[in-house]
């Protein structure tokens, strides 16, 4: 399973060789967050050299966010902006990037395999099976620059000034509702506020791509990360007042608000071994966290 990540600025972590078998070309990787079980990452990769590879397919659920730069795979060119997705097993055309470019890259339920081939993956249907509903899954290739930014199709009166843009939405089964992984964007306009607490049944990702967002657990400005395990509360959302908010968020099932109200959080005892004024307050289960953030406001908990 993935740590709890809360908050991480990308600049602050280090590179690695890129996760990109089979390819040509030189490129870096930052780890926002790894599952060491299973391998599934979401990583910010910078292209030091142009790059190559050939059609294949992955061996994990694949998507990609272009942040900086372009992207060709297969007749497709995308830019800022762009986006594509490949469920594991699904043979997808060859992949060439411009030197300097700037991707996310984030699979899931399996590492960074990737074979060449000029068909699908043995056993799998023309259109790959590992998604998390299980059903047959195409490649998704969009220019998120001509989406129109929706309404908020997600409940709660205070969420109607939040715009999304829906990037990829894996049907739920009918036995199990909240599965189903969604990926979009999102859009807080400036001096946008929620004074709510809430949390979801899912896990809850987002890497900030412009302006910054005010909430408990800190800052999220440009690069700023954080993975959310499920029935974590968060909130007392602020939005900046010049450009607002926009980001990219993923989730592992159909985003639900439970929400709290009037909220407390108190925790008291008498001390044993330890005087509270010097060794000052704990907070349980703190998440990984980013020097740049700052040191946490024990006065909020």
């Amino acid at each position: 399973m993935r740590p709890h990540v809360e908050l991480i600025q990308e600049a602050d972590l280090c590179w690695h060789d890129a996760e990109l078998p089979r390819g040509e070309g030189k490129v870096r990787q930052r780890n926002l967050s790894y599952d060491e079980e299973n391998g599934a990452a979401s990583t910010k990769l910078i292209f030091d050299s142009a790059w190559h590879r050939q059609a294949g397919y992955h061996h994990a659920d694949t998507e990609w966010y272009i942040l900086e730069g372009q992207v060709r795979i297969g007749d497709r060119v995308l830019k800022k902006g762009g986006y594509f997705r490949a469920p594991a097993g699904l043979h997808v055309p060859a992949v060439s990037v411009e030197a300097g470019t700037q991707v996310l890259v984030f699979r899931e339920f399996s590492d960074w395999g990737f074979s060449v081939s000029r068909g699908h993956r043995a056993g799998f249907v023309a259109r790959g099976l590992n998604t998390a509903s299980n059903e047959p899954g195409e490649l998704t290739i969009l220019d998120t620059n001509r989406m129109e930014w929706m309404p908020n199709i997600y409940e709660g009166d205070q969420q109607r000034f939040l715009k999304l843009k829906l990037l990829y939405n894996d049907p739920a089964p009918p036995d199990d509702p909240q599965k189903g992984f969604v990926t979009m964007m999102c859009w807080a306009p400036p001096g946008w506020s929620d004074a709510r607490m809430v949390h979801h049944p899912v896990f809850e990702e987002a890497y900030t791509i412009d302006g910054h967002l005010d909430y408990n657990f800190g800052r999220l400005d440009a690069g700023t990360y954080f993975f959310r395990p499920a029935r974590v509360k968060h909130g007392h959302f602020i939005s900046g007042e010049e450009r607002g908010f926009t980001g990219i968020f993923r989730m592992d099932g159909t985003i639900i608000n439970w929400i709290t109200i009037n909220e407390k959080v108190e925790a008291t005892g008498t001390p044993l071994n330890y005087d509270p004024k010097t060794q000052g307050p704990v907070i349980a289960g703190i998440p990984v966290r980013s020097k740049s953030t700052g040191d946490w406001d024990h006065d909020g908990w």
